[in-house]
């Protein structure tokens, strides 16, 4: 091998050497909207008080509670019912309710949605922590169940073979901007009598059939963190059709116990606890303009994993995961991570190894989340409120669930042997950088035999899973990449 086919693990140079730049799309409308916001001083216009007309706002559309001439009031200020009226009208629903994050927007939406102490709720083994940990806000019990080991998403097989008395709820989770099969999902639950809040965080846009993800269940919540398709830096949304969900949702956010008198029923009090869980002003109009670019992003995602897509078929050993757009099916993805699947036997390496290779050529890949939802301590222990096992343990939860190793091996396999994520397929990644990632890759691949005979040693530097956006450059690399 000369220097240019030899793998930089192994002394060559390095396919890449320029830092992936992965950073919000940003432009005038963001500053006009935030600064307008700052210079009226106006930063959180939520007022966490009963009022005579109360219950009328609580029911209120989001379009109808952003046409209040009100620059204070129990839905947020002016930014806050703008940006929840814009989202409603995007995703052709009637409510949508701002929150500080989704990991509180799906704890709320459950809450909402009449979820009680010792209720199981079924999710899949595969998502960000905060999936399951949401479950918990309302001492609910979460169940998990193996994955389509195409969609990366919930198997209905699974979910049907998970229910129990105890079972009020499936969570549904839309992982990487795939779908799950919200057909058969939707099916289980009329059947049995479910609820179902769908997890879009990472799917805005998506959609199934005609709708969109998040709107084909009783709530659906996004996440606006940074990483996200569109952002608030941090914040969330929830969005419903169902009336008496939002007007639930719109207490619990906002201190929602100081609504009642001493008449409140237990059925009007249930799951209204002190949360704060608003909305800042600042972000709302932040994502004002975001939302505007919704269309665009996803746009540019698309092109960006069809052009990886393409840089990485036909090759030994790994395969991109299917376009649920290629498919011809009811499903319509928009890529937030693109993901290949590694066949150790074919490529005739570890995927350790080849995932340190990658690396060492300047491409930072994962192999997704470090392990299933099941497999973290929390529940492995079974321990979250108190030290004595709070809530599986408590009187009210008469169902038994037991989480282990082993347990949903659709998950486990692609997380600890077949999944690689490429995290940079976002703004401002470019058609370039998508063909680098390709010779990269290729390069990796021609020298397969050569790595799988190479010292273990030197793989080390480069090891590891990664559940984050490894190498996202930092605002100094922009003078690195002369941007």
């Amino acid at each position: 091998m000369n220097n240019n086919t030899l793998p930089a693990i192994l002394g060559g140079t390095p396919e890449r050497t320029r830092p992936f730049m992965v950073e919000p799309m940003i432009d005038e409308n963001e500053e006009r909207l935030v600064l307008a916001a700052i210079r009226e001083k106006n930063f959180s216009r939520y007022i966490g008080s009963h009022s005579p007309d109360l219950e009328t706002s609580l029911r209120m559309t989001s379009a109808e509670a952003a046409a209040i001439e009100a620059d204070w009031h129990f839905l947020g200020g002016p930014n806050v019912r703008a940006f929840a009226a814009e989202f409603a009208a995007h995703f052709d629903v009637p409510f949508a309710v701002p929150v500080s994050s989704a990991t509180t927007g799906l704890s709320i939406a459950l809450g909402a949605a009449g979820i009680a102490p010792g209720d199981e709720v079924i999710l899949p083994a595969i998502s960000f922590s905060a999936t399951a940990s949401a479950i918990l806000l309302f001492n609910a019990i979460p169940v998990f169940a193996d994955v389509d080991p195409l969609s990366f998403c919930l198997d209905p097989a699974a979910v049907e073979a998970a229910i129990t008395p105890a079972t009020k709820a499936i969570l549904p989770v839309h992982l990487l901007g795939n779908l799950a099969e919200m057909d058969a999902l939707l099916d289980i639950a009329k059947r049995h009598g479910l609820m179902v809040i769908e997890d879009a965080a990472q799917a805005p846009g998506a959609h199934w059939r005609d709708a969109k993800a998040g709107t084909l269940g009783n709530a659906g919540v996004f996440s606006f963190q940074q990483s996200k398709n569109i952002m608030t830096g941090e914040g969330g949304m929830i969005v419903t059709r169902d009336g008496e969900i939002a007007r639930r949702a719109r207490l619990i956010l906002n201190h929602g116990e100081v609504a009642f008198d001493d008449a409140a029923s237990a059925g009007d009090l249930a799951n209204i606890i002190g949360l704060n869980a608003r909305l800042p002003e600042l972000s709302a109009a932040l994502g004002r303009a975001q939302l505007a670019k919704l269309n665009l992003v996803n746009e540019w995602r698309t092109r960006n994993a069809d052009i990886l897509r393409q840089e990485l078929a036909n090759l030994p050993g790994l395969t991109p995961a299917p376009s649920q757009r290629a498919e011809g099916g009811p499903a319509r993805e928009v890529p937030h991570v693109f993901a290949a699947l590694f066949e150790a036997t074919a490529m005739g390496i570890s995927r350790d190894r080849f995932v340190a290779a990658l690396r060492a050529e300047g491409v930072p890949v994962g192999t997704g989340y470090p392990r299933t939802l099941y497999e973290n301590p929390t529940f492995m222990k079974q321990i979250a409120y108190g030290d004595a096992g709070c809530p599986w343990s408590s009187d009210f939860y008469r169902g038994s669930v037991a989480y282990a190793p082993g347990m949903c091996p659709v998950a486990e396999a692609l997380l600890y042997e077949r999944f690689i994520w490429f995290y940079h397929i976002a703004h401002a990644s470019t058609a370039e950088d998508m063909r680098d990632i390709g010779r990269a890759v290729r390069k990796t691949v021609a020298a397969r035999d050569a790595l799988a005979g190479a010292p273990e040693a030197i793989f080390s530097e480069y090891s590891g899973h990664s559940q984050g956006r490894v190498g996202v450059a930092q605002p100094g690399a922009r003078e690195a990449r002369g941007t």
